[in-house]
């Protein structure tokens, strides 16, 4: 199957980037079972703010989101989310084109925005709640 990697992309334009934060730090055993590669600057950040490593690539004014479309066709990567603020297009944030048609291709999801980062991130925590002891999932229910 392709996109079965353990490894997700995190990119997310200036405005959304707090978003994307607050989404990881709600959500951090999911995240924290992947390997995470970001541009630098996202990588930096989320470092900082959620304190889970992350690797980084170029800055995205240096092609960093280039680096990142090219890995969806490895067949390493489970997921990108790249979470776009369709209100404010400046010309100096990451392009989304490349990875519509590279996701599309490998089969790959890609979340573009709050509710299907959410709903992505789910999915892919789906076996952090299947592998937990039903003790701990009965403390939940009560």
């Amino acid at each position: 199957m392709s996109g079965a990697g353990k490894t997700l992309i995190l990119i997310a334009h200036e405005r959304k980037l707090p978003d994307l934060i607050k989404l990881m730090k709600t959500r951090k055993a999911v995240f924290a079972d992947y390997r995470l590669l970001a541009t630098r600057e996202i990588g930096e950040a989320i470092e900082e703010a959620v304190g889970l490593e992350v690797t980084s690539m170029f800055s995205g004014r240096k092609g960093g989101e280039i680096q990142l479309c090219g890995l969806i066709c490895t067949n390493s990567v489970r997921a990108v989310f790249f979470i776009r603020d369709p209100e404010n297009i400046r010309l100096d944030e990451p392009d989304i084109t490349p990875f519509y048609r590279a996701c599309d291709l490998n089969n790959v999801p890609l979340a573009t925005n709050m509710v299907s980062a959410v709903a992505l991130t789910h999915w892919l925590g789906r076996h952090l709640e299947r592998d937990k002891p039903a003790e701990a999932r009965l403390k939940e229910v009560k």
